[in-house]
This record gives C-alpha cells, sequence and structure tokens, in this order.
C-alpha cells in the first residue's frame, strides 16, 4: 500500500470491488488471489467450446488423452441410435482456457457420418467445425442432462484440485437437422471455472393469447 500511496481503506474497497466483478476469490485466513478464468456456457445455444471461449476474450486449448476407433457402449449405441457392433471415434480431452484446464470431455461419434476421422488432430482442431465443414453436416440442437459430482482421485488429478471439489457433470446427445444423433457426449466440468446460463420464457395460456 506505501508502495502505491493509498490508504488501506481504499485498497479494501479495491479489492471487494474487483472480487464482486469476479476478477479475484477471496480465501478466509489467507488473502485474495487473482481468479483464475471462467467460462460461461449458454445451454439455449448449441455451440463449441472453442466457439464460446473464444468469444470471452480466452484462449481454447485442448490436450488429447485418447482417440480411437472401438465398437460403442450400450448407452452410447442407444444415444446414437446404433448397433453394438457399428463402429464409433472416441475422442477423450481435457479442454483448457488460458492454460487452466476447464473440463474433461468424451465425445463419441458413428464412423458412418464421419469416416475417416482419424485423420485430424483434435488438440489443434474444433470437432464441430470438422464436422460442419468438412463433413458438411448442419448441426441443430443438443439435450443435456446436468448432474452436480464430487470430483474422484483421478479427477483431483487431472485438474490438480482437491479430492471432493464440487464439480458439474453433463451428458449429451447432439443431433443434426432432420434428427439425426450425430455425438454422445459426456463432460465434467470444474464448477469454479464454468458457468450454465439457461434462457427461460413463460409460456403464454391460451386464454392470454385469446385476449389480446
Amino acid at each position: 500500500m506505501d508502495k502505491f500511496e493509498v490508504s488501506r481503506n481504499t485498497a479494501q474497497k479495491a479489492i471487494e470491488t474487483l472480487a464482486h466483478e469476479g476478477i479475484v476469490t477471496r480465501v478466509q485466513g489467507k488473502g485474495s488471489f487473482v481468479s483464475q478464468p471462467k467460462v460461461m456456457y449458454g445451454l439455449q445455444e448449441l455451440i463449441s467450446f472453442t466457439e464460446e471461449t473464444l468469444d470471452k476474450g480466452l484462449k481454447p486449448t485442448s490436450k488429447v488423452l485418447y482417440f480411437e476407433k472401438e465398437s460403442p457402449s450400450y448407452q452410447d449405441a442407444i444415444n446414437l441410435q446404433i448397433s453394438e457392433i457399428d463402429m464409433v471415434y472416441k475422442i477423450e480431452r481435457i479442454r483448457l482456457a488460458n492454460d487452466f484446464p476447464i473440463s474433461h470431455q468424451i465425445s463419441i461419434i458413428p464412423e458412418t457420418l464421419c469416416p475417416g476421422l482419424e485423420r485430424y488432430d483434435f488438440a489443434q482442431h474444433s470437432l464441430y467445425e470438422i464436422i460442419e465443414k468438412d463433413y458438411k453436416h448442419t448441426l441443430s440442437w443438443k439435450k443435456i442432462t446436468v448432474s452436480p459430482i464430487s470430483a474422484s482421485k483421478h479427477l483431483a488429478e487431472m485438474f490438480a484440485i482437491p479430492q471432493q471439489t464440487p464439480m458439474l457433470l453433463t451428458n449429451s446427445v447432439a443431433y443434426l437437422t432432420g434428427g439425426k444423433p450425430i455425438e454422445s457426449n459426456q463432460n465434467i466440468y470444474l464448477s469454479e471455472r464454468y458457468q450454465f446460463t439457461v434462457l427461460s420464457k413463460r409460456r403464454v395460456s391460451e386464454d392470454i393469447e385469446g385476449s389480446k
């Protein structure tokens, strides 16, 4: 404070303002720390992690943990409306914003809809961009379920966080125009670095509509 020639009260008010704006995080007994980046994701819009992160002025990167062609699980076969003998691509990635891990993502894509997908490096490319630009598919909508979970030992090591840290699990299926499913997806988000927003509209009753 002496260095910048400001009073303790002025510095305290400045820190309170920064904390209110989410720029710093206050930890009781430890002090105030610069907050790690938080990505805000709108559930009402089908948008990729890359697009969403760039929109927030952050740098998206990915670390590919697993990428192979294999048989689908029972649940993924149901989600994608395919047989368990059909082949799928499984892409497991850590998604980062400004080099901070934000989510652990597993995407399952039917081989029949994206043959030759293994030629792409998904540490560098957006999956949705490849699906739309290279395979000429039109993504339309996604059904998502969100559940709270706690970090297991494996997730704690992956995100460099304490075990039992609150996290968010989403399971989703993305559909093309016409209703054909193209992606079965599981995401695990570190809740302190991710914020979901939902746009809800009130349904207007027929009586109100009729009186207009």
